[in-house]
């Protein structure tokens, strides 16, 4: 080989090598290593009350800050409550975060809101949820 194919072989091999060292050092991963918490939302509506919750996808507890907007009788868009930065600890699948509105009609509608963030501030969820009546009432003629 003459010398010119051997300094290209040599760039050639650093390069690759470099390359395959950051790629599998992690630089692109969290210092955790952990993929980011997905939230999954339920929403149950009884005479009296309705029901959130937010379940995360992970077994382990976790702190998150909660940002929400509770607004009743939906049509109408009234807003009976606004909290920011709510710290809810030890949160996992097992203990999910809940939110219990108080309902004064069964016929009355209700709407939530909801921005969860991790403890360094990452949004990790976002999502906005009505609730009507559970069951149609009858109205007496």
């Amino acid at each position: 080989m003459t010398s010119t194919v051997k300094r290209i072989f040599l760039v050639c091999l650093i390069l690759v090598t470099m390359l395959f060292t950051a790629g599998c050092t992690g630089e692109g991963q969290s210092s955790a290593g952990k993929t980011a918490t997905e939230f999954r939302g339920e929403a149950s509506g009884y005479d009296d009350r309705v029901e959130f919750r937010y379940i995360p996808n992970s077994d382990e507890p976790e702190t998150y800050s909660v940002t929400y907007t509770i607004e009743r009788d939906v049509s109408w868009g009234t807003m009976i409550e606004t909290r920011e930065n709510v710290r809810y600890e030890r949160i996992s699948s097992g203990n999910p975060i809940a939110i219990v509105v108080p309902r004064e009609e069964p016929m009355d509608g209700v709407a939530l809101e909801i921005e969860i963030r991790s403890a360094a501030g990452v949004v990790l969820h976002q999502s906005r949820t009505s609730v009507g009546p559970e069951t149609p009432v009858p109205m007496p003629l």
